[in-house]
Protein backbone atom coordinates (compact mmCIF):
# COMPACT_ATOMS: atom_id res chain seq x y z
CA UNK A 1 0.00 0.00 0.00
CA UNK A 2 2.86 2.38 0.79
CA UNK A 3 4.49 1.64 -2.56
CA UNK A 4 1.23 2.16 -4.46
CA UNK A 5 0.62 5.40 -2.59
CA UNK A 6 4.14 6.63 -3.45
CA UNK A 7 3.76 5.79 -7.13
CA UNK A 8 0.32 7.42 -7.25
CA UNK A 9 1.64 10.61 -5.62
CA UNK A 10 4.64 10.66 -7.99
CA UNK A 11 2.40 10.33 -11.06
CA UNK A 12 -0.01 12.96 -9.72
CA UNK A 13 2.89 15.34 -9.11
CA UNK A 14 4.26 14.57 -12.61
CA UNK A 15 1.02 15.35 -14.44
CA UNK A 16 0.19 18.40 -12.34
CA UNK A 17 3.66 19.82 -12.98
CA UNK A 18 3.24 19.08 -16.70
CA UNK A 19 0.04 21.16 -16.74
CA UNK A 20 1.71 24.01 -14.87
CA UNK A 21 4.66 23.86 -17.30
CA UNK A 22 2.39 24.13 -20.33
CA UNK A 23 0.52 27.08 -18.84
CA UNK A 24 3.74 28.84 -17.86
CA UNK A 25 5.27 27.91 -21.22
CA UNK A 26 2.35 29.55 -23.01
CA UNK A 27 2.86 32.75 -21.03
CA UNK A 28 6.61 32.64 -21.65
CA UNK A 29 5.99 32.17 -25.36
CA UNK A 30 3.62 35.14 -25.46
CA UNK A 31 6.29 37.30 -23.83
CA UNK A 32 8.83 36.12 -26.41
CA UNK A 33 6.51 36.99 -29.29
CA UNK A 34 5.81 40.40 -27.76
CA UNK A 35 9.56 41.02 -27.47
CA UNK A 36 10.08 40.14 -31.13
CA UNK A 37 7.20 42.45 -32.05
CA UNK A 38 8.79 45.29 -30.08
CA UNK A 39 12.15 44.74 -31.78
CA UNK A 40 10.52 44.88 -35.21
CA UNK A 41 8.67 48.02 -34.17
CA UNK A 42 12.04 49.52 -33.22
CA UNK A 43 13.26 48.73 -36.74
CA UNK A 44 10.40 50.56 -38.46
CA UNK A 45 9.26 53.34 -36.15
CA UNK A 46 12.40 55.55 -35.79
CA UNK A 47 13.05 55.75 -39.57
CA UNK A 48 9.40 56.55 -40.15
CA UNK A 49 9.60 59.36 -37.62
CA UNK A 50 12.75 60.65 -39.34
CA UNK A 51 10.98 60.67 -42.72
CA UNK A 52 8.08 62.58 -41.18
CA UNK A 53 10.50 65.27 -40.00
CA UNK A 54 12.34 65.35 -43.33
CA UNK A 55 9.04 65.89 -45.12
CA UNK A 56 8.66 69.15 -43.18
CA UNK A 57 12.16 70.41 -44.02
CA UNK A 58 13.07 72.76 -46.83
CA UNK A 59 14.97 69.96 -48.58
CA UNK A 60 11.85 68.96 -50.51
CA UNK A 61 11.62 72.49 -51.97
CA UNK A 62 15.21 72.66 -53.27
CA UNK A 63 15.74 72.82 -57.03
CA UNK A 64 19.37 71.91 -57.71
CA UNK A 65 22.37 70.01 -56.39
CA UNK A 66 24.06 73.08 -54.91
CA UNK A 67 21.08 73.70 -52.64
CA UNK A 68 20.69 70.03 -51.77
CA UNK A 69 24.28 69.54 -50.65
CA UNK A 70 23.52 71.57 -47.53
CA UNK A 71 21.09 68.85 -46.44
CA UNK A 72 23.50 65.90 -46.70
CA UNK A 73 24.41 66.16 -42.97
CA UNK A 74 20.70 65.85 -42.18
CA UNK A 75 20.38 62.71 -44.31
CA UNK A 76 23.59 61.33 -42.83
CA UNK A 77 22.22 61.83 -39.31
CA UNK A 78 19.14 59.76 -40.22
CA UNK A 79 21.38 56.92 -41.43
CA UNK A 80 23.71 57.15 -38.45
CA UNK A 81 20.83 57.05 -35.98
CA UNK A 82 19.21 54.17 -37.87
CA UNK A 83 22.00 51.74 -38.83
CA UNK A 84 19.39 49.23 -40.05
CA UNK A 85 18.81 51.48 -43.09
CA UNK A 86 20.57 50.83 -46.36
CA UNK A 87 19.98 54.31 -47.78
CA UNK A 88 17.74 57.37 -47.58
CA UNK A 89 16.61 59.44 -50.55
CA UNK A 90 14.25 61.97 -52.08
CA UNK A 91 12.46 61.78 -55.43
CA UNK A 92 10.99 65.02 -56.80
CA UNK A 93 7.94 65.38 -59.00
CA UNK A 94 10.06 66.64 -61.91
CA UNK A 95 12.19 63.47 -61.87
CA UNK A 96 15.11 64.81 -59.80
CA UNK A 97 16.59 62.43 -57.27
CA UNK A 98 19.04 62.49 -54.36
CA UNK A 99 20.20 59.44 -52.46
CA UNK A 100 22.73 59.09 -49.66
CA UNK A 101 24.09 55.73 -48.59
CA UNK A 102 26.85 54.78 -46.15
CA UNK A 103 29.78 52.71 -47.42
CA UNK A 104 30.04 50.60 -44.28
CA UNK A 105 32.09 47.72 -45.65
CA UNK A 106 34.49 46.81 -48.47
CA UNK A 107 31.67 45.20 -50.46
CA UNK A 108 29.80 48.50 -50.67
CA UNK A 109 32.96 50.33 -51.68
CA UNK A 110 33.76 47.76 -54.37
CA UNK A 111 30.23 47.83 -55.78
CA UNK A 112 30.58 51.53 -56.65
CA UNK A 113 34.36 51.57 -57.20
CA UNK A 114 34.61 54.11 -54.40
CA UNK A 115 37.90 55.92 -53.80
CA UNK A 116 39.95 55.24 -50.71
CA UNK A 117 38.64 56.86 -47.50
CA UNK A 118 35.14 57.27 -48.96
CA UNK A 119 32.59 56.80 -46.16
CA UNK A 120 29.47 58.00 -47.98
CA UNK A 121 28.13 58.01 -51.51
CA UNK A 122 25.51 60.42 -52.83
CA UNK A 123 23.69 59.78 -56.10
CA UNK A 124 22.09 62.80 -57.72
CA UNK A 125 19.95 63.12 -60.82
CA UNK A 126 19.02 66.61 -61.92
CA UNK A 127 18.01 68.47 -65.02
CA UNK A 128 19.55 71.53 -66.62
CA UNK A 129 17.05 72.49 -69.25
CA UNK A 130 16.58 69.39 -71.41
CA UNK A 131 19.89 67.91 -70.30
CA UNK A 132 19.87 65.46 -67.40
CA UNK A 133 22.90 65.11 -65.13
CA UNK A 134 23.54 61.79 -63.40
CA UNK A 135 26.39 61.89 -60.91
CA UNK A 136 28.00 60.07 -57.99
CA UNK A 137 29.55 62.04 -55.15
CA UNK A 138 31.93 60.26 -52.79
CA UNK A 139 32.39 61.85 -49.40
CA UNK A 140 34.66 61.31 -46.40
CA UNK A 141 33.52 60.93 -42.79
CA UNK A 142 33.16 64.75 -42.54
CA UNK A 143 30.87 64.72 -45.60
CA UNK A 144 33.41 66.59 -47.69
CA UNK A 145 33.43 65.61 -51.36
CA UNK A 146 36.60 63.73 -52.26
CA UNK A 147 35.49 62.71 -55.76
CA UNK A 148 32.64 63.63 -58.11
CA UNK A 149 31.96 61.30 -60.99
CA UNK A 150 29.51 61.30 -63.87
CA UNK A 151 27.39 58.15 -63.71
CA UNK A 152 25.97 56.15 -66.58
CA UNK A 153 22.38 57.05 -67.29
CA UNK A 154 20.52 53.77 -66.85
CA UNK A 155 17.11 55.31 -67.30
CA UNK A 156 16.32 55.55 -63.60
CA UNK A 157 13.27 57.68 -62.88
CA UNK A 158 12.10 57.85 -59.25
CA UNK A 159 8.53 58.49 -60.39
CA UNK A 160 8.41 55.01 -61.91
CA UNK A 161 9.59 53.16 -58.81
CA UNK A 162 7.12 51.24 -56.59
CA UNK A 163 7.79 53.31 -53.47
CA UNK A 164 7.16 56.62 -55.25
CA UNK A 165 3.90 55.63 -56.90
CA UNK A 166 2.54 53.99 -53.74
CA UNK A 167 3.40 56.87 -51.37
CA UNK A 168 2.30 59.56 -53.81
CA UNK A 169 -1.11 58.00 -54.36
CA UNK A 170 -1.63 57.17 -50.69
CA UNK A 171 -0.47 60.62 -49.52
CA UNK A 172 0.78 59.06 -46.30
CA UNK A 173 3.67 57.01 -44.98
CA UNK A 174 3.84 53.39 -45.98
CA UNK A 175 6.00 50.27 -46.16
CA UNK A 176 6.25 48.51 -49.52
CA UNK A 177 6.20 44.78 -50.15
CA UNK A 178 9.66 43.37 -51.03
CA UNK A 179 11.11 44.25 -54.43
CA UNK A 180 14.52 44.51 -56.12
CA UNK A 181 16.43 47.74 -55.47
CA UNK A 182 17.58 49.49 -58.65
CA UNK A 183 21.13 50.42 -57.68
CA UNK A 184 22.27 47.33 -55.75
CA UNK A 185 19.94 44.57 -57.09
CA UNK A 186 19.25 43.56 -53.51
CA UNK A 187 15.85 42.51 -52.23
CA UNK A 188 14.31 44.80 -49.67
CA UNK A 189 11.42 46.92 -48.56
CA UNK A 190 11.07 50.69 -48.61
CA UNK A 191 9.66 53.05 -46.01
CA UNK A 192 8.20 55.99 -47.93
CA UNK A 193 6.52 59.28 -47.12
CA UNK A 194 4.96 61.86 -49.43
CA UNK A 195 5.90 65.48 -48.79
CA UNK A 196 3.00 67.68 -49.90
CA UNK A 197 3.11 68.15 -53.66
CA UNK A 198 6.87 68.47 -53.89
CA UNK A 199 8.51 65.08 -53.42
CA UNK A 200 8.47 61.61 -51.92
CA UNK A 201 11.03 60.53 -49.31
CA UNK A 202 12.18 56.96 -48.93
CA UNK A 203 14.47 54.76 -46.85
CA UNK A 204 15.53 51.23 -47.75
CA UNK A 205 15.74 48.16 -45.55
CA UNK A 206 17.26 45.08 -47.15
CA UNK A 207 15.77 41.67 -46.39
CA UNK A 208 19.18 40.71 -45.00
CA UNK A 209 18.95 43.53 -42.46
CA UNK A 210 15.43 42.58 -41.42
CA UNK A 211 16.41 38.92 -41.26
CA UNK A 212 19.34 39.78 -39.00
CA UNK A 213 16.85 41.34 -36.57
CA UNK A 214 14.89 38.08 -36.50
CA UNK A 215 18.05 36.01 -36.15
CA UNK A 216 19.01 37.95 -33.02
CA UNK A 217 15.61 37.15 -31.50
CA UNK A 218 15.77 33.36 -31.93
CA UNK A 219 14.41 31.78 -28.78
CA UNK A 220 16.11 28.36 -29.04
CA UNK A 221 18.59 26.76 -31.48
CA UNK A 222 15.84 25.08 -33.54
CA UNK A 223 13.22 27.83 -33.41
CA UNK A 224 11.84 29.37 -36.60
CA UNK A 225 10.89 33.04 -37.03
CA UNK A 226 9.37 34.43 -40.18
CA UNK A 227 7.89 37.80 -41.14
CA UNK A 228 5.53 37.70 -44.11
CA UNK A 229 2.67 39.50 -45.84
CA UNK A 230 -0.94 38.39 -45.85
CA UNK A 231 -0.31 36.94 -49.33
CA UNK A 232 2.51 34.79 -47.98
CA UNK A 233 5.43 36.80 -49.42
CA UNK A 234 8.36 36.52 -47.01
CA UNK A 235 9.75 39.81 -45.72
CA UNK A 236 12.31 38.40 -43.30
CA UNK A 237 13.58 34.97 -42.31
CA UNK A 238 16.44 33.86 -40.09
CA UNK A 239 18.22 32.35 -43.11
CA UNK A 240 18.27 35.22 -45.67
CA UNK A 241 19.96 33.05 -48.32
CA UNK A 242 16.61 31.33 -48.87
CA UNK A 243 14.66 34.51 -49.45
CA UNK A 244 15.01 34.96 -53.19
CA UNK A 245 14.92 32.81 -56.28
CA UNK A 246 15.01 33.19 -60.04
CA UNK A 247 11.78 32.73 -61.92
CA UNK A 248 12.10 29.92 -64.42
CA UNK A 249 12.24 31.17 -68.00
CA UNK A 250 12.48 34.85 -67.14
CA UNK A 251 15.69 35.20 -65.13
CA UNK A 252 13.93 37.72 -62.89
CA UNK A 253 14.51 37.66 -59.16
CA UNK A 254 11.43 37.24 -57.03
CA UNK A 255 10.86 36.92 -53.28
CA UNK A 256 9.80 33.54 -52.00
CA UNK A 257 6.52 32.65 -50.40
CA UNK A 258 6.00 31.08 -47.01
CA UNK A 259 5.95 27.50 -48.29
CA UNK A 260 8.93 27.92 -50.64
CA UNK A 261 11.69 28.22 -48.05
CA UNK A 262 12.63 24.56 -48.12
CA UNK A 263 11.17 23.87 -44.68
CA UNK A 264 8.66 21.04 -44.31
CA UNK A 265 7.57 22.62 -41.06
CA UNK A 266 6.73 25.99 -42.64
CA UNK A 267 5.09 24.35 -45.64
CA UNK A 268 2.81 22.43 -43.28
CA UNK A 269 1.85 25.57 -41.39
CA UNK A 270 1.13 27.37 -44.68
CA UNK A 271 -1.57 24.81 -45.49
CA UNK A 272 -3.71 26.37 -42.76
CA UNK A 273 -3.54 29.77 -44.47
CA UNK A 274 -1.37 32.86 -44.13
CA UNK A 275 -3.75 35.24 -42.35
CA UNK A 276 -3.71 33.44 -39.03
CA UNK A 277 -3.70 34.90 -35.55
CA UNK A 278 -3.38 32.02 -33.14
CA UNK A 279 -1.31 30.10 -30.66
CA UNK A 280 -1.38 26.35 -31.05
CA UNK A 281 0.68 23.20 -30.58
CA UNK A 282 1.34 20.79 -33.43
CA UNK A 283 3.14 17.48 -33.74
CA UNK A 284 5.57 18.03 -36.62
CA UNK A 285 8.87 16.45 -37.63
CA UNK A 286 8.76 14.07 -34.68
CA UNK A 287 8.29 16.66 -31.92
CA UNK A 288 5.78 19.07 -30.45
CA UNK A 289 6.00 22.66 -31.71
CA UNK A 290 4.51 25.70 -30.02
CA UNK A 291 3.32 28.00 -32.81
CA UNK A 292 2.12 31.56 -32.72
CA UNK A 293 1.06 33.66 -35.68
CA UNK A 294 -0.04 37.23 -35.24
CA UNK A 295 -0.44 40.42 -37.20
CA UNK A 296 2.22 43.06 -36.64
CA UNK A 297 0.74 46.54 -36.58
CA UNK A 298 3.22 48.63 -38.58
CA UNK A 299 1.36 51.73 -39.73
CA UNK A 300 1.24 52.08 -43.49
CA UNK A 301 2.48 48.55 -44.15
CA UNK A 302 0.56 45.85 -45.98
CA UNK A 303 -0.89 43.13 -43.77
CA UNK A 304 2.24 41.87 -42.04
CA UNK A 305 2.36 38.75 -39.91
CA UNK A 306 4.93 37.24 -37.58
CA UNK A 307 5.17 33.47 -37.12
CA UNK A 308 7.24 32.06 -34.27
CA UNK A 309 7.70 28.29 -34.04
CA UNK A 310 9.60 26.76 -31.13
CA UNK A 311 10.07 23.08 -30.18
CA UNK A 312 8.32 22.58 -26.86
CA UNK A 313 11.19 20.42 -25.61
CA UNK A 314 13.63 23.32 -26.14
CA UNK A 315 11.28 26.01 -24.82
CA UNK A 316 10.72 24.08 -21.58
CA UNK A 317 14.03 22.22 -21.39
CA UNK A 318 14.80 23.30 -17.81
CA UNK A 319 11.24 22.61 -16.68
CA UNK A 320 11.35 19.13 -18.25
CA UNK A 321 14.58 18.42 -16.42
CA UNK A 322 13.15 19.56 -13.07
CA UNK A 323 9.98 17.56 -13.68
CA UNK A 324 11.95 14.40 -14.36
CA UNK A 325 14.14 14.96 -11.32
CA UNK A 326 11.06 15.58 -9.17
CA UNK A 327 9.39 12.37 -10.37
CA UNK A 328 12.42 10.20 -9.66
CA UNK A 329 13.00 11.90 -6.33
CA UNK A 330 9.39 11.21 -5.28
CA UNK A 331 9.66 7.62 -6.40
CA UNK A 332 12.98 7.16 -4.61
CA UNK A 333 11.54 8.68 -1.43
CA UNK A 334 8.60 6.26 -1.62
CA UNK A 335 10.95 3.30 -2.02
CA UNK A 336 13.08 4.54 0.87
CA UNK A 337 10.01 4.84 3.10
CA UNK A 338 8.88 1.38 2.00
CA UNK A 339 12.31 -0.07 2.92
CA UNK A 340 12.28 1.74 6.25
CA UNK A 341 8.78 0.47 6.98
CA UNK A 342 9.77 -3.08 6.13
CA UNK A 343 12.86 -2.89 8.39
CA UNK A 344 10.80 -1.51 11.25
CA UNK A 345 8.14 -4.15 10.76
CA UNK A 346 10.81 -6.90 10.72
CA UNK A 347 12.35 -5.66 13.99
CA UNK A 348 9.05 -5.16 15.74
CA UNK A 349 7.53 -8.43 14.58
CA UNK A 350 8.82 -10.54 17.59
CA UNK A 351 7.37 -8.06 20.05
CA UNK A 352 4.05 -8.17 18.24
Amino acid sequence: MLLLLGVALSLFHYYQLSQVMRNDGSKLFERVVQQVGRELDNVYRPPMQALNLLSLSSLVKTENLAERLDYLPLLARVLTDNPQLNSVYVGWHDGDYLMLRPLRNPLGQQRFAAPQHAAWMAWHIGADGNLRHNSYLFLNTDLRIIEARMATDEGFDPRQRPWYAAANSADQRLVTTPYVFFSTREFGTTLARAADNHAVLGADLTLDQLSDTLRQQRVTPSSELILYTGEGIVIAYQDPQRLQHTTLGSGALEPRRFQELGSTLLATIALDGYRQQRQTVKELEGQRWVIQQQRIGVQGSPDTYLAVLVPEAELLADAYRLRQQGFWFSLAASLALLTLGWVLWWRLRPAL
